[in-house]
């Protein structure tokens, strides 16, 4: 039964992420307000228009169905290969990093309603379940922090947005989770898989929380997983 309930979390990701794109860039509190709005479908005449709607919304009910079987296997994993006082913080920690992924899919942004909390999160994981010490998440994120900091302020004489607020935040909050080694194979695995969709994209630029998120949650699953 909970495999239908996460297919059903994941379903709603990119609902959430089209309607984030939206709003943003907007305060959090704004953000919980408007996001439940219901969407209008006004009367449309013109043909190209539906027919350009319709492809749209099919577009959407793939991605739909796309994040709802991949969270729903990752819950299915998570449930029967991770420790089981894991559970509920690995399913936020899933749902929270595929939110972010198909956010900045959409409108290329990493908005803190979603990094904050996982980032307190991973905080809340170490003390309740005791599997890694609070001070491990700490010097997590403080190294990631610095790391970030050290690297904007090189890169930043060749192109001064090359890390984004969201994506610092994002980095931050995996420090937590994954520790100073865990954040290190996150970030290789990350280029190694930004590169592979700019080459596939036929483009220089793009939204790096994508590659951030799958490298994460990879990283995740195989440190935890040696438990």
């Amino acid at each position: 039964m909970f495999l239908i309930y996460s297919f059903i979390a994941g379903f709603f990701i990119p609902l959430i992420a089209v309607r984030l794109g939206k709003i943003l860039p907007a305060p959090t509190g704004t953000i919980l307000m408007q996001i439940w709005h219901l969407p209008r479908f006004p009367k449309i005449h013109n043909p190209i228009l539906t027919a350009q709607l319709k492809r749209k919304w099919g577009k959407l009910f793939c991605a739909t169905f796309g994040y709802g079987l991949a969270y729903s296997l990752l819950v299915y994993y998570s449930a029967n290969f991770l420790p089981t006082i894991m559970f509920p913080y690995v399913c936020a920690f899933m749902w929270l990093v595929l939110t972010l992924i198909a956010t900045d899919f959409c409108c290329m942004l990493l908005p803190d309603c979603f990094t904050i909390p996982l980032l307190i999160l991973a905080f809340l994981f170490s003390v309740e379940t005791k599997i890694i010490p609070p001070l491990h998440c700490l010097y997590g994120a403080i190294f990631s922090y610095i790391l970030i900091t050290l690297s904007t302020f090189v890169l930043s004489f060749f192109r001064r947005d090359f890390f984004g607020g969201g994506d610092s935040k994002m980095i931050i909050a995996i420090g937590a989770w994954l520790g100073i080694q865990g954040l290190n194979y996150t970030l290789l695995l990350s280029f190694l898989l930004f590169v592979i969709y700019a080459l596939l994209k036929r483009q220089k630029t793009g939204p790096y929380g994508p590659a951030l998120g799958c490298a994460a949650i990879i990283t995740f699953l195989i440190i935890y997983n040696n438990l």
